[in-house]
């Protein structure tokens, strides 16, 4: 029970906090083959609400370039008559569906959705001695060809039922799909929701994500399960807090309660002062959209010689 309070906490306290702040903090891509004539592209499940940093279109041979976004009203300049297909150029968003504007054509377009995750279920630590550290499923090896890794020990699904009762055994080949863990830091994901083949200790990923930002010593968990609260370390202390500020509410402790709210009020502060900028040398370099406008000569500007 308190693991799903820390989890609510997490996301109640924290997910807008980040989301907001734009700094690259649990933002991930989903990459989708298009379909002809086919406008719509269901939202990534495991994606924030309102959670979109940008959405792009592959096309073949080309750069992916951004989807504009367009409200209800003005969807509908894009999308008739009903048979009209083509390029897409812009989108709406309708529940948790992407519509394309106007519906792709034949070409084999990409397409990418800038996401920001939801923060995995966390769940008891995995150990394999007692009070010992987290030991099961730490990265040793990596095949980068091969597409696999290879563990000192498989994980556990944390989650397993066995006769209606939640009994944790070791990942199956084939059966969960998986993430893989950054053990320190913000404890974000290397990859994630992974399909799996398992021969030994070495796993085989499936599906053709890069595989560039897995090391030595990450952890290899299932799909939607995390040993740490994906925040810095330096703040689990504050989610902690926050969590026992709901508890304390709950067992009609208001005293108490009041108390961790003060406490724990500076350090979401704190928290929200730096998150952004992340780096504090310079602003930001804005770069024109058009060519033209990057490139124009200077006698070109009106009221300059």
């Amino acid at each position: 029970m308190l693991l799903a309070e820390l989890l609510d906490s997490e996301q109640t306290t924290f997910e807008a906090m980040i989301v907001k702040a734009r700094a690259g903090y649990w933002l991930d891509t989903f990459d989708v083959a298009v379909t002809a004539t086919q406008p719509k592209y269901r939202v990534p499940p495991r994606a924030c609400v309102g959670g979109f940093e940008k959405i792009d279109i592959g096309i073949p041979g080309n750069a992916f370039v951004p989807l504009a976004e367009v409200s209800e009203a003005h969807a509908s300049y894009y999308a008739s008559p009903p048979s009209m297909v083509g390029t897409p150029m812009k989108f709406v968003l309708r529940g948790d569906q992407v519509v394309l504007l106007p519906p792709p054509d034949a070409i084999a377009y990409t397409l990418r959705m800038y996401f920001y995750r939801r923060p995995s279920r966390l769940v008891a630590q995995q150990s394999s001695t007692l009070n010992g550290g987290t030991v099961r499923g730490q990265i040793t090896a990596i095949n980068t060809v091969a597409r696999t890794v290879t563990v000192n020990a498989l994980p556990f699904d944390m989650e397993a039922v066995s006769g209606g009762v939640i009994t944790p055994a070791v990942i199956t080949s084939a059966n969960q799909r998986i993430d893989i863990v950054h053990p320190y830091g913000w404890h974000e994901l290397a990859m994630l929701d992974q399909t799996q083949t398992i021969a030994g200790l070495v796993i085989t990923l499936g599906g053709t994500d890069d595989m560039s930002e897995i090391q030595v010593g990450d952890y290899v968990r299932v799909a939607e399960q995390t040993d740490w609260p994906q925040l810095p370390d330096d703040f689990h202390r504050a989610l902690v807090d926050t969590t026992t500020v709901k508890v304390l509410a709950e067992r009609n402790m208001a005293e108490k309660a009041s108390d961790f709210a003060q406490a724990v009020s500076a350090d979401i502060q704190r928290f929200q002062d730096i998150l952004e900028p992340r780096v504090k040398m310079g602003a930001l370099t804005i770069k024109a959209p058009l060519p033209g406008i990057r490139g124009r000569p200077r006698g070109y500007w009106p009221g300059f010689p």
